[in-house]
């Protein structure tokens, strides 16, 4: 017996308003499989606290577990020194912990439904116990200059967004400890940490793995307008992007419409360069490309 027409409308409608629902949904089941069936949850926070722990103790913090190396540039060991000083099953739960804390703000700070949780690069920080998580809500909630020394790319969106208090702050606090960092043995490894971070991430996912898109990546980045491409700007163009990168891209989704919920899609799936076909989408839903428009979008508000 066919289904009546009614029942066809309430599932054509439910399928628009939940489909992305369900695309995160089935990636992420098929990701947390494939994750739970290898075991080894929270392998991020292993690694960044057996580095910092070496470094604590005298010794390169450039340390490797399975062939992972910690390859981060030495800011990011300063804020995880708390966490180091536990013993390490009881540190690496503890920044699993905060991980999913730091998803479960992000959702909550820019009012998205639920389901959002879903959202597999969520989903891959979270299992790995990476403070990548933590990024977006820690700039929201007017704290950039520690989500910067979590990571250093976490500079782009509070300079493009004009956070020009927790920039300076950032490099202020940056000059001040960076005698008491190792810079000089990571510069010292900086060809080997690259190709460390090659190997891990096998090229990466934004446009740098595949040079013709950086010129596509950066028009589309254009026309997304500043406030969006603050946002884009690292997943589609910083070099050896791994999925969990595309954490940082979600306030550039917002608020969610079609095209939005598409880039979505998009970056939810681990293919090299469909970031830049995502940050293509937005661009696309942006449709006014006048200079004067542009303009708007790029320069910073007149005073009132």
């Amino acid at each position: 017996m066919w289904p009546r027409m009614p029942d066809l409308l309430f599932v054509r409608a439910w399928f628009g308003r939940y489909w992305l629902a369900c695309w995160f949904g089935v990636i992420s089941a098929i990701r947390l499989s494939a994750v739970v069936a290898g075991g080894n949850p929270g392998f991020d926070a292993r690694l960044y606290l057996l580095a910092t722990r070496s470094w604590l103790n005298g010794g390169e913090p450039w340390v490797s577990i399975s062939q992972q190396q910690f390859a981060a540039p030495p800011p990011s060991l300063l804020p995880l020194i708390p966490f180091a000083l536990l013993p390490e099953p009881v540190g690496v739960a503890v920044l699993v912990c905060v991980a999913v804390a730091g998803v479960a703000a992000t959702v909550y700070l820019l009012h998205l439904p639920w389901w959002w949780v879903m959202f597999p690069p969520f989903l891959d920080g979270a299992w790995n116990g990476n403070v990548q998580t933590l990024l977006v809500p820690l700039i929201l909630v007017g704290a950039g200059p520690i989500a910067a020394f979590l990571k250093i790319y976490a500079l782009v969106p509070l300079a493009l967004t004009l956070r020009w208090r927790a920039l300076l702050i950032t490099i202020a606090a940056l000059l001040i400890t960076a005698p008491l960092l190792p810079w000089v043995s990571y510069f010292e490894h900086s060809g080997e940490l690259l190709q460390s971070f090659g190997r891990q991430s096998s090229g990466g996912l934004s446009a740098t793995a595949t040079p013709w898109l950086i010129p596509v990546a950066l028009v589309a980045l254009v026309l997304c307008g500043r406030e969006r491409a603050a946002w884009l700007a690292v997943p589609t163009l910083w070099p050896y992007t791994q999925w969990y990168y595309s954490t940082l891209a979600v306030p550039g989704l917002v608020p969610v419409t079609a095209l939005t919920s598409i880039a979505a899609a998009l970056l939810a799936v681990q293919i090299p360069g469909l970031a830049v076909g995502a940050v293509i989408v937005v661009a696309l839903g942006e449709r006014n490309w006048t200079p004067a428009r542009l303009r708007r979008a790029w320069l910073p508000a007149p005073a009132p």
